[in-house]
Order: C-alpha cells, then sequence, then structure tokens
C-alpha cells in the first residue's frame, strides 16, 4: 500500500471515531410529547411534541418526528393529551410594583403571577425606584419571569421631565429585564380630568419617537384619544417610521374615525377584557357614555377585527383591589379568567353584561392571541416570544385542558400545571411533567 493510501486510510478511521457530538446536532434536554400543543403558529397551529435545549424550542411537530431526535441524554415527558401553549405575556400590570395594594411583596407577587401562567409581565410604571427594585431582583435571581419595563413621563399634572432619555431605548439588562418604553398618563377619572395641552403632548411623543423609542399612552375617553393620535400622527410626519408600534392603554372610548386613525397609524390597542365589568357601576362612567354613545365604548371585537393589533392584559392589582379575600393568593388575574372575560364580558364580580357589551365579544382564538402572539408583538419581541417554534424562548404553559375545545364557562377550571420560562419551571402542579 502506498503512502497515500496509508493517509486515506487512517482519516477514515479517524473520521469514523469523532465524538457523535462533533458529527450530529445537539440533542434536546427534555421532550414533552403526546400532547395537544397550540403553538400560536398559522404554518403549523397545532403538534403533539415540543423540543427544548438550552432555553429554547429546538422543534415543534408531531411525536414521531421530534421523539426521533432524542438521545440518552433527552428526558422525555408523556404530556398524557394534555394541552401546552406559549407562555402567557399580561401586557400591562402593575404586578411587582403596585402589588403591595394586595398584600403582596414582590416574591409574592411574581410567585402568584407565574403560577397563574404567565411567563412575561409588562410594568406599566416604572420610575427610577422601582427599576432599581427591578435590577435588585433580577441580579439576585429572583425576577422568575420576563418584565418590560415602562418608564413614566407623568402622574396626573406632575411631570418628570425627560429621564428616560438617560437610557437606552429596549436595553436588556438581562433575558428577564428589559426596557421597553415610555409611559404617558393623558386623562383619569373616567375622562373628566386631564393633564397636557397639546403642545406639551407634542413636544414630549416627538422627542421619545425621534429617539426611538415606543410611546405607552393611557387614554380613556374619546377628548384623550384625539389629544394622543394627533400628538403621533405629528411625530410620525416629522420622523416617519412604519414600525413605531405606540401603544394606546385602555382604549375605552372610541369613535370609528378614531379608529380607522389608529390603523392608519399602525397603532397598538391594549385592552383589559375585564373592563368595564363592574366599572361600569362606577361614579363617572355614565357621564362618559352620555359623552357619546354605548357603541363606542370597549369595542375590543370591532378592534380586532379592523386589522389594529391588540394586546390584551388584567392591570393587575388594579382592577381587582376590591375583591382579594387573602394576601398571598389573589383570586383574580389569570390569564384563562382574562380569555373568558373576552369571549363573554362578563365582569370579576358577576355583574352581567349588556347587549352593546355582548356583541364586542371575542372568539377563543382571538382572545388566546391577545395573551400570546400578539402580546409579543406589542413590544417588538415576536422573533422571541409568543408562539412555539424553532429558536423562540422556552416559555411554556401546561395545562390540565384545551380552552379551544371546552364550554366557555369551564375556561376558570383549566388548571395550569406547570410553567417555564426558558426552559426552567418556575411553577410545577403536577410532578410527573416537571
Amino acid at each position: 500500500m502506498s503512502w497515500r493510501h496509508g493517509v486515506v486510510l487512517v482519516a477514515c478511521v479517524a473520521t469514523l471515531l469523532l465524538p457523535l457530538s462533533d458529527t450530529s446536532p445537539a440533542p434536546p434536554e427534555v421532550i414533552y410529547h403526546n400532547g395537544v400543543v397550540l403553538t400560536m403558529e398559522d404554518g403549523l397551529p397545532r403538534a403533539e411534541a415540543v423540543a427544548v435545549r438550552n432555553g429554547r424550542i429546538l422543534a415543534v411537530g408531531d411525536d414521531e418526528d421530534v421523539l426521533a431526535l432524542r438521545r440518552r441524554s433527552t428526558r422525555v415527558v408523556d404530556l398524557g393529551r394534555r394541552t401546552v401553549l406559549p407562555g402567557f405575556i399580561d401586557s400591562h400590570a402593575h404586578w411587582i410594583g403596585d402589588g403591595s395594594r394586595v398584600g403582596l411583596n414582590a416574591d409574592q407577587a411574581i410567585d402568584a403571577a407565574v403560577r397563574g401562567g404567565w411567563t412575561s409581565i409588562n410594568e406599566q410604571f416604572v420610575d427610577q425606584e422601582r427599576l432599581e427594585e427591578l435590577r435588585a431582583l433580577d441580579a439576585a435571581g429572583r425576577l422568575r419571569l420576563r418584565v418590560n419595563a415602562y418608564l413614566p413621563v407623568n402622574f396626573d399634572n406632575q411631570k418628570f421631565g425627560h429621564w428616560f432619555l438617560e437610557f437606552e431605548p429596549r436595553h436588556a439588562y438581562s433575558p428577564h429585564l428589559r426596557l421597553a418604553g415610555i409611559k404617558l398618563f393623558l386623562d383619569h377619572d373616567w375622562g373628566t380630568s386631564f393633564h397636557w395641552d397639546q403642545a406639551e403632548l407634542d413636544d414630549y411623543v416627538q422627542v421619545a419617537h425621534r429617539n426611538g423609542w415606543q410611546v405607552s399612552a393611557h387614554a380613556i375617553s374619546a377628548e384623550a384619544h384625539d389629544q394622543y393620535l394627533t400628538a403621533v400622527a405629528r411625530a410620525l410626519a416629522a420622523h416617519p417610521d412604519p414600525d413605531a408600534r405606540h401603544r394606546v392603554e385602555h382604549v375605552i372610548q372610541l369613535r370609528d374615525d378614531q379608529l380607522a386613525r389608529m390603523r392608519e397609524l399602525r397603532m397598538i390597542a391594549s385592552i383589559q377584557p375585564g373592563i368595564p365589568g363592574d366599572l361600569a357601576a362606577e361614579t363617572g362612567f355614565p357621564e362618559l357614555v352620555a359623552r357619546g354613545q354605548t357603541s363606542w365604548i370597549a369595542r375590543w371585537r370591532d378592534l380586532v377585527e379592523s386589522g389594529v393589533r391588540t394586546i390584551g392584559s388584567t392591570d393587575m392589582p388594579w382592577l381587582v383591589l376590591g375583591l382579594v379575600g387573602r394576601p398571598t393568593e389573589p383570586p383574580h388575574g389569570s390569564p384563562l379568567e382574562a380569555v373568558h372575560q373576552a369571549m363573554t364580558r362578563q365582569s370579576y364580580r358577576g355583574r352581567p353584561p349588556e347587549d352593546w357589551q355582548l356583541a364586542q365579544r371575542l372568539t377563543v382564538d382571538q382572545a388566546l392571541r391577545l395573551f400570546t402572539a400578539d402580546a409579543a408583538y406589542g413590544t417588538f419581541e415576536e422573533d422571541v416570544k409568543g408562539s412555539l417554534t424553532r429558536g423562540k424562548y422556552a416559555d411554556v404553559v401546561i395545562l390540565s385542558d384545551d380552552p379551544t375545545t371546552v364550554a366557555v364557562d369551564s375556561l376558570l377550571d383549566i388548571q395550569v400545571l406547570a410553567t417555564m420560562v426558558g426552559g426552567r419551571v418556575e411553577h410545577c402542579a403536577d410532578p410527573a411533567l416537571c
């Protein structure tokens, strides 16, 4: 045999002896199979199995294909036909910042949210002190879900200045803490108290927009919407950006022309399906209706079907302040309760919805998107969360039943059996799954 043939033979033998990891994709750490997987992906809306590695989704598909990826090191979990969804996203809340108002410290608030199935929350009032608290929780490993922080620039008539310019928009301190945008309050008390003149509002919105910040604005009345839509339109005219995604929070009273304008400006409607519910009995609400029509109020179906990107939330703890019976176990604020409210327009206390509310009910598929895929879009994170597909965070919930097939009233009976953030189990009610 010539020396050339010997080199070739040695090379071939060496190739055969290479470790498997050098020639094959890394295997999944865990595979969940024999389930009902609701992916929130249009191309593959339903699947049977999910594979996870390094905190990310490695594969989603039928059992045969996904189980083919397993190796000796892979843990295989039989779901027993339980349902898997992307982790729920609460797009407007104050779980951590205002949890003390319902007797919860930061750790208890985080635990309550995770047990409910929330894997991400948008904290909608994070001043400097609260930002430092969130950073400390994150550094200590106590921020067990993902938090998007919105920095306030006013509350009532008190203005805080352009302090947000000290920070970088969308800066991520870690995979668990991120600066998402700024927060404006336009009106209060059902639109009877206003906080801005148009010129000052224009300035704040333009400065934020020009510097790359998403603007999130609390707006209840049609008058407040007029102010805000004008300010956003002027900012976009001065500094065009087809993907600015400025947000309206609450969107209670909205005329047809304002809805059309939101769509033209590519704005996001951030709603709470529990509104108005019991709040319709509050002082000031009838006066709000009297300044327009009931057809302008809480137009959840109109928003979704118009093409305005709509995202959902609980506004915890504010909408349930009068309902908490035990300090560490708030009885409300779960994603499935919010889905039920979107579908039925039932209130927390059981106040029956009126006909104009029933006309604005959503389907279960529309409601689930409010808290998953569309909610991720609301913070420019649709590339990493909101659906189950290869490469996204393994933010996952396992439910006792399929919310798309049970009777509507049975939604409230569905249990969150496990909540995972980045593949790590943060809540487990069934050890067989965890």
